[in-house]
């Protein structure tokens, strides 16, 4: 019995450690407190302080404790006062104190000072409130004026000379549009603002007065009203729940948090965190793969652990050869659709290493790289960019005739080096070799173009014109400049008896003379045929009398 009872006691002492534990590691801001001061009888103030309060306990993690709000009748100079009297007698470290005002404000005549309109009979002046807010000995004061003035030119903001603690957000309306809710009330605006992540703008978990400003003028048009954040405006308002940013240049790696694969950069981990220990890796293909990072969260209210990465892309190498061993120093390589030529080096090696920003590499596609040295050393090799590793990409060089290297040419749609490759192929001879439809119809138009331009009147040209028409079949074409030709051509030249000979193969009623000509050979063969064998019969019937 006495060992159950201990047995339960260690159980049930276990399970408060667990749960003190728990609660213990749930960020909060105990540091900060808030005075939240509304000075007019407006009832429908309080309920946009009561759902601002919930902002900060629910989102900022403000204690409850650290809330006080002084508001409608009892909102007098002495309860001021003695709420932030209430607040520097605290035991605990200060770290700040947001002071927020909704009300009146006005300026005397003959004075610079803002006043501050109470249920008191006396108004109070910002340097008494900036000497209130010394007495709490906090480490920073932020104060957000939320008010409205009957003076036309609103000139209080103008004419005030004190900066209200550490920096401020000053909002002075004209009296006539003031509004406790909807559109055009600042504490709406101001709630808004608290409740989305997007007005932490740089992502560092710390809401600053500056951020909240921006936000709010985005957002909202208050365009009769004194808009002025003044001060140290990046001081911070409110922090957001504990959060591990990682981000990476370019953008898009998958990220391994703590081992487990968990989105693309950047991306920013609120939800699910503990204190303690986290690893992060990153990788993208086609960049090198980065080293993990390690870093220690404390779970406070307002962290942010920042992993960043600068991602360098892989490199593209290999070596140049030929079949033959001829040096390949010098030789230029191209990587298509890109501005990017290496030469390689004495050693026969190539690389890629030095990417322009603007001009990276696409992952998972395939690229083609070129060589050439001289006019006659021409090579080509695909590689995927891809992976996490450098790609070694070697490339062999072949010797190719110009009509080849036409074909090469064409095959990269560089289709104006194909037609000045052929050129100079013809230019030495005009036999030559079979070539793809696909060329054979470029060339073709463009040396017909040519002539029937006068451009061009060179026989050579002329002929090479009409030997891609027989090639492309078109035999009406190939007559015109094969006649062509035999009317240019020197008389009993070469060409002229190629052009000749041509004409007579594409004239129709050549083949009835020739099959005309096959009969009659036959029919003679025949009738001699005969005739012998007649001869034969009649000498043997002489010889049988």
């Amino acid at each position: 019995m006495l060992h159950q009872k201990i047995t339960t006691i260690i159980l049930l002492f276990s399970i408060f450690t667990l749960v003190a534990d728990f609660s213990s590691a749930e960020p909060t801001d105990s540091e900060t407190y808030w005075l939240l001061v509304d000075a007019t009888p407006d009832a429908r103030t309080k309920r946009m302080l009561n759902t601002l309060t919930g902002q900060l306990v629910g989102k900022g993690k403000v204690s409850k404790d650290n809330i006080h709000r002084v508001e409608g009748e009892i909102a007098t100079n002495e309860e001021i006062h003695a709420a932030l009297n209430e607040i520097g007698n605290k035991t605990t470290t200060i770290e700040t104190v947001v002071f927020l005002f909704h009300g009146e404000v006005s300026k005397p005549s003959n004075s610079n000072s803002m006043h501050f309109t109470t249920q008191s009979e006396e108004t109070i002046q910002d340097s008494t409130l900036n000497k209130w807010f010394k007495e709490t000995r906090a480490n920073r004061v932020l104060v957000i004026i939320d008010s409205y003035a009957n003076e036309e030119n609103l000139g209080i903001y103008y004419a005030n000379r004190e900066i209200l603690g550490g920096s401020s957000l000053n909002v002075i309306h004209p009296a006539d549009t003031v509004e406790p809710i909807g559109n055009q009330s600042f504490l709406q605006a101001f709630i808004d603002a608290l409740s989305t992540d997007e007005t932490d703008a740089d992502d560092n978990r710390l809401m600053s007065v500056i951020e909240i400003s921006q936000y709010i003028q985005e957002n909202r048009s208050f365009d009769r009203s004194i808009f002025a954040p003044i001060g140290d405006v990046d001081d911070t308002v409110m922090k957001l729940s504990p959060a591990i940013k990682v981000t990476t240049f370019p953008e898009a790696a998958q990220i391994m948090l703590n081992e487990t694969e968990s989105g693309l950069t950047p991306k920013l981990f609120t939800e699910g965190l503990l204190k303690g220990s986290y690893t992060v890796s990153v990788s993208k293909a086609g960049f090198n793969r980065t080293e993990p990072k390690t870093a220690e969260l404390e779970l406070k209210q307002g962290e942010v652990v920042n992993f960043a990465w600068v991602l360098t892309p892989i490199s593209v190498y290999g070596t140049v050869t030929t079949s033959t061993g001829e040096d390949v120093a010098g030789t230029r390589v191209s990587i298509e659709g890109t501005e990017y030529v290496a030469q390689v080096n004495d050693d026969g090696t190539y690389t890629f290493a030095d990417w322009s920003i603007d001009n990276l590499l696409t992952p998972s596609r395939e690229y083609t790289l070129y060589a050439k040295k001289g006019d006659f050393y021409h090579g080509s090799a695909t590689f995927t960019y891809d992976g996490f590793e450098s790609i070694d990409q070697p490339i062999k060089l072949n010797r190719m005739t110009w009509f080849e290297i036409a074909e090469f040419e064409f095959a990269r749609n560089n289709h104006q080096q194909a037609v000045n490759a052929f050129q100079k192929g013809i230019g030495d001879t005009t036999d030559f070799p079979a070539i793809s439809e696909d060329l054979t119809t470029l060339l073709l138009s463009t040396f017909a173009d040519a002539i029937d331009r006068s451009q061009v009147q060179d026989v050579k040209y002329i002929i090479v014109t009409a030997q891609l028409a027989d090639s492309y079949q078109q035999p009406e074409v190939a007559k015109k400049y094969w006649k062509l030709a035999k009317l240019n051509a020197q008389k009993g030249s070469p060409e002229a008896k190629m052009a000749g000979q041509r004409l007579w193969q594409l004239n129709p009623w050549r083949n009835y003379v020739n099959i005309g000509i096959v009969i009659l050979v036959i029919v003679i063969l025949i009738s001699g045929v005969w005739t012998f064998y007649r001869f034969l019969q009649s000498r043997k019937v002489k010889t049988d009398t």
